[in-house]
């Protein structure tokens, strides 16, 4: 059979089964409408048989309502007031009114069943009135005039004979009985006419129906004459197809890669061994189904979005690739490169087919997850790193800088990555040590020091850097690393401790060079014949001796306090009686320098605070103030709650040669005094100021100097003042403290 014959016959076939849907479809839509119509009808035919049921019960009632009338009025001649027929003469006329009602309701659709509705109630009216008369009027009038009405009976309230009684209601009913029949009879006709057009839609429709079928039938049949004419040789093609699709299975099976078939929509096709080996599935139980009910893609929730995803995506002509993680048979994870692939045949652009593929990629994506994992913990290293680092490729371009960086040197990393190590360093190093550093490229070890400003605030710091090139394993450069450390506080530790020892060497050199000297002169006999002078020497020697333990105790001190090993023990005190404590340490030393001691602090003023700690600030203070105080004046310590800043304020003021102002603040260091002399002329260590400001500040105070020269100086020192300790008063008297006072320098 050629080519174009076969497209002839499918045509032929494709119009004949074109014919006999639609002459189906057009058949069943006429049915449907005729259903529809004859329901219609069938319904209005039930109306009917409602208004005449409705009709019939009207008459019903009207004639029990007249029996019961009846029986009332014989019952009322034999005895009079009687109301043996009452009940069921009320129940009747209440039946009467229900059977009105309904029939209201059942003709409203019918304007002339409507209109002798009206009547029938207008006359039912009557009806009641001239029976209500009877009933309730007492008096017994028997005057009827003629041509009297049942409505003037009714509204005079007059009893007529009950001869004319009965006639009058006969007439009304037989007027009643009249109007309900010719409405009956016009609903008769309207049943007529409808059961006549039900039955004449019946028969249109099976003769609708008929014509339709046979004609369907007759389509049909030549379809299937067409068809079985051309069944032998699709048998002798389809064993052919057999066989080569034998061959595809074959090799389709044997493929290491998983591999699947399916619609446009998802629908497994076929599939080959090596996903049913894995799955532990059998081909029969998988195919016809949809790819994400492969058991694979329905191991977690994901998977089955996944999938759907794929199809989707495929058919609507795009490549879907993916990574994805299946468990086999063990519970063992295994990581697949999946893709579906849109499928069109020749001179197409319609997908017809989808292809899945899946390749066990575990063994891989362990090597690549084990480089990541080592290059993020490379990562996280060099970003936590306190010092900066930066790398660069074999051009000289940044490829890492880390926060640290940043920190050091104000450039932020997304301004860095990508650019040239020269442009971004050029602004920070020298050109004289820039210039030899080619980063990247250069293979040797290079370390310099440079000077850089703060970004924030601008204290100039010490920068240590050192560059390292980096090699692929070979002697081959690959790029470089810099690696540029804050090194400010280690060199002024440095250039701190050298200072340190100077000092002590100087300090300690001093009283030793004199202890030495004096007492050489006492042991070599010089001064046997001189007991005077060899008192003096040894009185010499006893001072250095003393001022040697002092330095000894105020390093030792300021040590404990500058380490965190003083542990303050708080307590309410009283601020006079501790400064009263203070002056009686030091009462002896103003004594011998004729100064007077004077204290202005509130009886009731308490502070929280270390008591042995407070009086040795207050005791260096004073100390300091008599030292440099002229003979004849006097020291004055003063103390009071500042609400405002919530602490308590002391100050000591005393009258001495004052302190220039460039010296006010370094006076608080180790070893700082206004003049290098006063150690030697004061006897001081240096380190009193130092200690006061460490015992004020671990209380959560602050302390300062305020002099002019010559004028005198006042050292001030804040505590804070606790919100529930303000105006405490205790009965305690005062706090102990140990004499433990430190001399101040």
């Amino acid at each position: 059979m050629s080519r174009d014959r076969f497209h002839l016959q499918k045509r032929l076939v494709n119009a004949g089964l074109l014919v006999a849907i639609l002459l189906l479809g057009s058949t069943g839509v006429v049915a449907f409408l005729n259903a529809r119509q004859w329901q219609t009808t069938q319904a209005r035919v039930q109306h009917t048989y409602d208004v005449l049921l409705a009709l019939e019960r009207t008459k019903t009632n009207l004639n029990a309502v007249a029996n019961a009338q009846q029986g009332y009025w014989l019952a009322q001649a034999e005895h009079s007031g009687s109301r043996l027929f009452w009940p069921a003469d009320q129940a009747s006329l209440e039946q009467m009114q229900q059977s009105l009602a309904q029939l209201q309701q059942l003709t409203a659709d019918n304007p002339a069943q409507q209109a002798r509705l009206q009547a029938i109630n207008t006359l039912w009216q009557d009806y009641q009135a001239l029976y209500q008369a009877q009933v309730e009027s007492s008096a017994a009038a028997n005057q009827l005039a003629a041509g009297f009405s049942a409505r003037d009976a009714a509204r005079d309230t007059v009893r007529l004979p009950l001869t004319q009684t009965h006639q009058i209601h006969d007439r009304l009913q037989q007027q009643l009985v009249a109007l309900l029949n010719q409405m009956a009879t016009t609903e008769q006709h309207l049943l007529e006419q409808r059961t006549a057009s039900t039955a004449q839609l019946t028969r249109t429709a099976n003769a609708i129906l008929a014509i339709a079928y046979s004609i369907s039938l007759a389509s049909l049949a030549a379809i299937y004459a067409l068809l079985r004419r051309e069944a032998s040789k699709r048998q002798r093609a389809e064993a052919n197809l057999r066989r080569s699709e034998h061959k595809f299975q074959s090799v389709f099976d044997e493929l290491y890669e998983f591999a699947a078939l399916l619609t446009p929509e998802g629908i497994l096709i076929d599939v080959n061994q090596a996903p049913l080996a894995f799955a532990q599935v059998s081909r029969d139980a998988v195919l016809g189904k949809p790819l994400w009910e492969f058991p694979l893609w329905q191991q977690r929730p994901e998977l089955t979005d996944i999938a759907k995803t794929a199809v989707s995506q495929a058919a609507a002509g795009h490549l879907f690739h993916t990574e994805v993680t299946f468990d086999d048979a063990s519970k063992q994870p295994h990581t697949f490169d999946v893709s579906v692939k849109p499928i069109y045949p020749s001179q197409s652009e319609r997908v017809v087919w989808l292809i899945a593929e899946g390749r066990d990629i575990t063994t891989q994506v362990q090597l690549r997850d084990a480089l990541r994992q080592e290059r993020n913990r490379t990562l996280q290293l060099i970003n936590s790193s306190v010092d900066g680092i930066a790398a660069f490729d074999e051009t000289g371009t940044c490829t890492v800088w880390n926060p640290a960086m940043e920190t050091l040197t104000g450039i932020a990393c997304d301004r860095a990555l990508g650019q040239s190590g020269v442009e971004l360093f050029r602004s920070l190093v020298p050109d004289s040590l820039l210039q030899p550093l080619h980063l990247g490229t250069t293979d040797t070890v290079t370390t310099f020091d440079f000077s850089q400003p703060h970004p924030q605030t601008g204290q100039i710091r010490v920068i240590e850097a050192r560059y390292s090139p980096l090699h692929n394993g070979n002697t081959t450069v690959t790029g470089g690393l810099i690696v540029l450390r804050d090194v400010t506080r280690q060199r002024e530790l440095e250039r701190l401790k050298r200072e340190f020892i100077s000092i002590i060497s100087h300090e300690i050199r001093t009283p030793l060079s004199s202890i030495r000297g004096a007492l050489g002169l006492v042991a070599e006999g010089i001064l046997d014949d001189d007991p005077q002078t060899a008192k003096e020497m040894l009185g010499i020697a006893n001072t250095n001796i003393e001022r040697l333990v002092r330095l000894v105790n105020d390093i030792l001190a300021l040590n404990r306090l500058e380490s965190g090993q003083v542990d303050l023990k708080h307590q309410w005190c009283p601020a006079v009686s501790l400064v009263q404590q203070a002056f009686s340490s030091v009462e002896a030393l103003a004594t011998a320098h004729q100064i007077r001691l004077e204290a202005t602090v509130p009886d009731d003023l308490w502070v929280w605070a270390d008591p042995d700690w407070l009086v040795q600030v207050l005791v260096n203070l004073v100390n300091n103030a008599i030292k440099f105080s002229p003979p004849q004046t006097a020291i004055v310590v003063t103390a009071n709650a500042i609400a405002s800043e919530a602490t308590i304020q002391f100050a000591v003021t005393d009258q001495g040669r004052g302190i220039p102002a460039d010296k006010l603040q370094t006076i608080f260091g180790r070893f700082q005094q206004v003049d290098a002399s006063d150690s030697r002329q004061k006897g001081g260590t240096g380190l009193g100021l130092a200690i006061c400001r460490r015992i004020v500040q671990q209380h959560g105070g602050r302390i300062w100097a305020e002099s002019e020269v010559g004028q005198g100086s006042t050292f001030y020192f804040t505590l804070p003042w606790p919100r529930e300790g303000r105006g405490k008063r205790q009965d305690a008297g005062f706090c102990e403290v140990e004499e433990s006072v430190i001399d101040g320098g």
